[in-house]
């Protein structure tokens, strides 16, 4: 989305808070947002995964963020590549100063030298977990060409911890550092608590155009709600949806990480719905679509926080490693 000569990435939809100050950035379209579960409707409004992007043809340039939810949140900054600073942002107006670094020139060239994913002459500023109201954007800024980010994307559907949540950092999510280990640009459709796998949810994800590679987390936010059965005719759903829209793309089906379920003997249901979507996958039988048993990725109990669902910063990185090298592998005679 284009809003004041910058690009907002990964945003579909703009809205107008009550105030009429600033915009609320939401991660779908709002007719579709408004559509899902609650979970999933406010975690769209959540900026995960979101940037907001330029190239500074000026001096410097600002930008002014609020927390809507949270008290205080990290939002980063880069310029391509490369980690420039983080921001506190809190429930006041937060203004963010940009400008370009005085070894912009080495950087432009190392960028170049390496075949970084981004040039080094786009402004990134990497917004958290939350709900953030974007309220100003100004300065002498211009709109990055296309040549000058990751050419190849990948889109994310998941639960909270696809969305991102107890990361310590924008870029600490394991969808994102999934993306950054195999140089391409993220699509976050992660929504905590809200990933039910709506009939309306595949087929907009099928209906989508702009992504090569995907994953799919599927059954941690259904474990508690959805008997069997309906777990089932939505996944069934929605894997073959998505798949069968794009039988020309990798698209890999990760069930429940390890979390608490595991470590209760009596608890059988988290591997029937682990088997519902192996076999779905199976039976679909495409040579793009990959079961991933979310056990295998997620190994080290010390990899979850304390609620023992939610990875902690080093489960997110041994998911994220697991995960693309898992990718890499299959991709390594084939063409993203």
């Amino acid at each position: 989305m284009i809003y004041k000569n910058a690009e907002l990435y990964n945003v579909e939809d703009l809205i107008e808070p009550e105030d009429r100050v600033g915009k609320i950035l939401v991660r779908i379209p709002n007719n579709l947002r408004i559509t899902l579960n609650e979970y999933a409707r406010a975690a769209a409004l959540c900026t995960a995964g979101c940037e907001i992007r330029f190239k500074l043809v000026g001096n410097n340039a600002k930008v002014v963020l609020k927390s809507e939810k949270s008290p205080g949140v990290i939002a980063e900054v880069f310029q391509g590549n490369f980690h420039i600073c983080s921001h506190f942002v809190s429930s006041d107006p937060t203004k963010i100063s940009l400008s370009l670094p005085q070894n912009i020139e080495v950087l432009d060239r190392l960028s170049k030298k390496e075949n970084l994913p981004f040039d080094a002459r786009v402004t990134r500023v990497i917004l958290p977990y939350t709900s953030i109201r974007l309220m100003v954007v100004d300065g002498n800024i211009d709109l990055p060409e296309k040549s000058l980010v990751p050419e190849k994307r990948y889109l994310a559907y998941g639960s909270s911890i696809t969305h991102g949540a107890l990361a310590i950092r924008p870029t600490g999510t394991y969808a994102m550092r999934t993306a950054q280990l195999l140089g391409v640009d993220l699509i976050n459709l992660g929504f905590g608590g809200g990933a039910h796998c709506e009939k309306q949810m595949a087929d907009y994800i099928a209906g989508r155009k702009d992504w090569n590679i995907a994953t799919l987390e599927l059954g941690i936010n259904m474990i508690g709600a959805f008997e069997v059965k309906e777990f089932r005719k939505r996944v069934e759903y929605f894997i073959s949806k998505i798949a069968e829209s794009h039988p020309d793309k990798w698209i890999f089906c990760v069930d429940l990480f390890t979390f608490y379920a595991d470590f209760d003997s009596c608890s059988k249901k988290q591997n029937e719905f682990r088997e519902i979507v192996k076999n779905t996958v199976k039976n679909l039988n495409m040579p793009k679509l990959i079961h991933i048993d979310g056990r295998e990725i997620l190994k080290s109990i010390a990899g979850l926080t304390t609620d023992l669902c939610h990875p902690s910063p080093e489960g997110m990185e041994e998911i994220a490693v697991g995960l693309s090298n898992r990718i890499k592998k299959k991709l390594m005679h084939s063409v993203l």
